[in-house]
């Protein structure tokens, strides 16, 4: 019980820090109108409020953390492709926006935002910076994650229907309640995910029960075209299967849980708001937006390749591995 309760509060912290980067940094219009109305009208009930909704996120990210233990994932490739699969969770098993502009909703957000940002930058570099990198380099990458935090919350400016530009006081609630939130989810995180991540069987099962009732609920109704997501969850599944036994070193996991974080990274990591904040006031007052189309192009672009690699790179290495033996 002990084990699966640590288990759980990995998988929590990781789910904090995924629905941080899904949600608010890459500033998704309902969730933070919704969560900027609640720290307006009820601020107490911004608590219960993410709490929950990490709840949800939990059951989208244990596939992912399953998948990273069980296939002994080693490369950034296969951690892509595990990426994958909490993308497609995320956008896939509670809202069917995987479905609703089918093949591209395929790939974004659920591979060229979810697996590149939330995961592989997200969840993988940054912890792994964290353990790393010096007081320059953490201060450094915390900066930078600010300030692209900053550009990018101007994506949606003049998209018609959509939310209004957030005001500075705006963007200020929702860059200093949000960030906390993830300090929290990373300390979560780096404290239980240090220990073994071996899901029971009664956990793999139940996540697969509860994953294929709700997928086909939502997809069901966009029948036959939603079945193309099954190959795609099929390939990445024997992809990471295929490399588990190939090539040496530490696993994902392990290089995660190598040592432990020190206290004074958390501190650095408030230098994300403090300098997301100062961006998004000078973008704001310079009406400057990011090139939303071009860095949404760029991103599918980058999806669809690395995934196409990831796929095949399993094969062809143990292809080669087993030519020279």
């Amino acid at each position: 019980m002990k084990a699966f309760l640590h288990r759980l509060a990995a998988a929590y912290g990781s789910a904090i820090i995924l629905m941080f980067f899904s949600e608010y940094f890459f500033v998704n219009e309902q969730p933070v109108a919704e969560l900027l109305t609640t720290l307006k009208s009820s601020p107490v009930l911004a608590i219960p409020a993410f709490v929950s909704f990490a709840g949800f996120y939990t059951l989208f990210t244990y596939p992912m953390l399953m998948a990273l233990s069980y296939f002994n994932v080693r490369t950034l490739s296969g951690l892509f492709l595990a990426g994958a699969l909490f993308g497609w969770a995320t956008e896939g098993l509670t809202i069917p926006v995987i479905y609703q502009d089918m093949p591209v909703s395929f790939v974004f957000p659920s591979i060229g935002w979810h697996a590149l940002i939330d995961v592989l930058v997200g969840w993988y570099l940054v912890r792994l910076g964290m353990r790393r990198l010096g007081p320059f380099g953490n201060g450094v990458m915390f900066i930078a994650l600010g300030i692209a935090w900053g550009f990018w919350a101007t994506w949606f400016w003049g998209a018609g229907e959509g939310m209004a530009p957030l005001t500075p006081n705006d963007f200020v609630l929702l860059a200093v309640v949000s960030s906390g939130f993830w300090l929290l989810g990373m300390g979560l995180s780096n404290r239980f995910g240090a220990m073994a991540f071996k899901a029971s069987r009664w956990e793999v099962a139940f996540i697969i029960v509860v994953a294929l009732g709700l997928s086909g609920m939502v997809a069901y109704p966009y029948l036959p075209l939603s079945l193309a997501i099954v190959p795609l969850v099929g390939l990445s599944i024997l992809a990471m299967w295929r490399g588990r036994t190939f090539g040496g070193g530490q696993t994902v996991l392990q290089r995660l849980a190598e040592k432990p974080v020190p206290n004074w990274t958390y501190l650095l990591a408030l230098l994300t708001p403090m300098s997301a904040i100062p961006t998004y006031f000078w973008a704001f007052e310079a009406k400057i937006q990011v090139p939303t189309e071009a860095i949404v192009l760029t991103l599918l672009a980058v999806g669809v390749g690395w995934f196409a690699v990831a796929i095949v790179a399993p094969f062809v290495a143990r292809s080669k591995n087993n030519k020279s033996a």
